[in-house]
């Protein structure tokens, strides 16, 4: 009878205790800016300036419940048709066990958009405000007021062009060395 009592005591609080969200990450874990700029230039991400521009305002600089609850930057669904690192979804939205799961994700989603992949800077912040029609004001100003706070380039698309230096002395002693090599 104690046991009957006692399961029907520690019940609600169990049934309470299931249907709580979980903490958000600990502090190690935690997203910052800076974190979130380095495991961004760790994927090749096109516009990667504008993707940790895109986590900012998408999480209200890291506060949203959705970042907070489902380690989500993007405000992703879950993918059904393509790979992806979500582990469930929670409010409709996807779950992932870490936040840098979330930017793997994404890079993922990107990755088979044929028409981000070949686009400029221009092209690509035209597409967004496309997308992202229903956010009022519009989104790439957002995005550049971020990318503007934070320090990052915002500049067009560079081509940087390497050219091999030539020093002269080292010319001409690799040419006095094959002339020796011939006699």
């Amino acid at each position: 009878m104690k046991k009957l009592i006692l399961l029907l005591l520690t019940l609600p609080l169990w049934i309470s205790c299931r249907n709580q969200t979980l903490p958000p990450n600990n502090y190690q874990d935690s997203v910052s800016v800076d974190s979130l700029k380095m495991m961004v230039w760790s994927l090749p991400f096109k516009h990667k300036d504008i993707i940790v521009a895109q986590a900012i305002l998408e999480t209200g600089w890291f506060k949203s419940k959705n970042c907070v609850n489902n380690n989500n930057l993007f405000g992703m669904r879950r993918a059904y048709t393509r790979m992806t690192t979500s582990d469930t979804t929670l409010n409709g939205y996807a779950h992932y066990t870490n936040w840098r799961q979330s930017v793997i994700d994404y890079y993922l989603l990107q990755s088979t958009r044929e028409d981000i992949i070949h686009t400029t800077r221009a092209q690509y912040f035209h597409y967004l405000d496309k997308v992202y029609s229903e956010v009022g004001r519009n989104y790439s100003d957002q995005l550049k007021d971020i990318l503007s706070r934070i320090n990052l380039d915002t500049g067009e698309d560079k081509i940087v062009q390497y050219k091999p230096i030539k020093h002269k002395l080292t010319k001409h002693k690799t040419i006095k060395s094959l002339e020796n090599l011939g006699r």
